[in-house]
């Protein structure tokens, strides 16, 4: 571990993208299929077709409406878009979470007597390799759809991977809305981000106590997680 973590950070940030890349395309384009999709599609256009015969009203009026769920899958809808799609989906969140977490943990060690000596680059490599964590529901789930259920729908993959989410600790009817936002979005394993990153420091600086470490990139962690769902949406709302 220690040698990969020495390897040049742009071998390592193109083995990451690339290692995130093909796990988002097995998630979305794999086991989320043209005919998984369809048949979702299908299912709700019955339902909003039923919905509005009920009312005993003109369809006509919601033919806009209606159409949006009455598509047809293409067999090989891969392409550039999605390819296009798919790379946004690693790029963003992989540029913000590292680079906003390595800053924030750099600014806090540099006020700590010992730790200052720590190198932004070596922060970076270690939360480009902990990145993969929030990866690892998409690799559960495709492992389980692909070889032992390979009879499942949409619903099926979205309640199997609810199972990750914090948000079955929480009642929605009895929780604040922005606390159920942030719960939704939030998974098991984003609370092993900065425990890995804590972890593979210490494999470089193994002279500083490894709680210590931990300590720091839980607490630089919490800082970016508070930023992100306060002043960032904030000012993201202004835009």
């Amino acid at each position: 571990m220690k040698k990969l973590l020495e390897s040049n950070i742009f071998l390592i940030a193109l083995a990451i993208v690339i290692i995130c890349y093909l796990i988002t395309f097995i998630s979305n384009d794999v086991v989320l299929n043209d005919k998984v999709y369809q048949r979702y599609l299908d299912e709700k256009y019955e339902e909003k077709y039923n919905e509005y015969k009920d009312l005993d009203i003109d369809l006509s009026e919601f033919e806009d409406e209606l159409n949006q769920f009455e598509q047809t899958a293409d067999e090989s809808s891969y392409d550039w878009e999605a390819f296009y799609i798919d790379s946004l989906l690693v790029l963003v969140p992989l540029l913000l979470v590292t680079i906003g977490f390595s800053a924030t943990f750099l600014i806090l060690v540099l006020f700590h007597k010992r730790l200052n000596i720590i190198k932004y680059l070596d922060i970076l490599k270690v939360s480009l390799v902990a990145f993969i964590i929030f990866y690892l529901p998409e690799v559960i789930s495709a492992i389980y759809f692909l070889l032992f259920n390979k009879n499942y729908e949409f619903k099926d993959i979205q309640n199997f991977e609810s199972y990750f989410s914090l948000s079955k600790f929480f009642d929605k009817d009895n929780t604040p809305q922005w606390l159920w936002d942030i719960v939704t979005e939030m998974g098991f394993v984003y609370l092993l981000f900065p425990l890995i990153t804590g972890l593979l420091l210490n494999v470089i600086y193994s002279k500083f106590k490894r709680g210590t470490l931990i300590g720091y990139s839980y607490l630089a962690y919490f800082i970016i997680f508070v930023f992100y769902n306060t002043m960032f949406w904030y000012l993201f709302d202004l835009v």
